[in-house]
């Protein structure tokens, strides 16, 4: 089939949305097309787009599983750009929370320490609008938020993920089983082997057990000791160090490992 006004409509509605739930972007491709072939119209709409460096990617979400299609711009290489609707201060912020989740052990920091990051902001951002501001990102899939955390959107995965690996190199870890970077993931406390969670559920339903390297029981960074990243649990001390600059908290990482 050549490409026609059915694949506009499917392109449309992924650029409008900027992530689609796979069985919503199902739905409009049975509704136009009169089939589920969903990987076949990908691919027909993602030859048109080729050539203009962009790109429909399918992702899954760190957190739930879940299977989105991520329209990127496959040669960013630098924090996006967002809407000009968000101020500097916004954005800023939204900056610093990619910098603390991708260096935090867990691949997630609390809301509570998400808002308290306004104080140190050399723009002025109420708590109230930071607040307005990270739902709005969550709601457009930047962000994903689960029991008052936050972890990084499949939009934030699929388009900042060389920008994440040129200025966290360090940091970033690789899923044993699908060989991808990762950022929030379960643990092995045998091997230190990482992996999706969505990676390891496929696993275990197919057989497998434990760790995919060590055979160990695997479980959750949610499940470890108290987090350095969460602040509702941290101890005075541990909230003072919170408040510090991001890098320099990177550095004492660096040099206690």
């Amino acid at each position: 089939m050549t490409y026609g006004v059915q694949h506009k409509i499917v392109l449309q509605a992924i650029m409008h949305e900027g992530a689609v739930h796979e069985d919503r972007g199902k739905e409009l491709i049975i509704s136009l097309f009169d089939h589920d072939n969903t990987g076949r119209i990908l691919s027909e709409i993602n030859a048109k787009l080729r050539p203009l460096c962009m790109a429909v990617k399918c992702l899954n979400c760190e957190v739930t599983g879940q299977l989105y299609w991520v329209f990127v711009n496959t040669v960013q290489d630098k924090i996006a750009s967002f809407h000009p609707e968000f101020s500097q201060a916004e954005l800023a912020l939204l900056r610093n929370i990619y910098s603390e989740i991708v260096t935090s052990s867990n691949g997630y920091v609390s809301s509570t320490f998400c808002l308290n990051l306004c104080s140190s902001l050399n723009m002025k951002l109420s708590k109230a609008d930071a607040e307005q501001f990270l739902h709005e990102m969550v709601h457009r899939k930047w962000l994903c938020s689960k029991d008052g955390k936050y972890y990084m959107g499949v939009r934030s995965i699929a388009e900042l993920l060389q920008y994440v690996k040129d200025t966290y190199n360090d940091n970033l870890q690789i899923c044993t089983l699908c060989k991808q970077e990762l950022f929030y993931s379960k643990k092995c406390s045998k091997c230190d082997a990482t992996v999706h969670v969505y990676c390891l559920q496929n696993y275990e339903k197919n057989g497998g057990s434990g760790c995919p390297n060590c055979h160990q029981p695997i479980s959750s960074h949610d499940q470890s000791s108290a987090s350095s990243m969460d602040i509702e649990c941290a101890s005075e001390a541990e909230t003072n160090e919170m408040t510090q600059p991001s890098q320099t908290r990177r550095s004492k990482r660096k040099h206690t490992s």
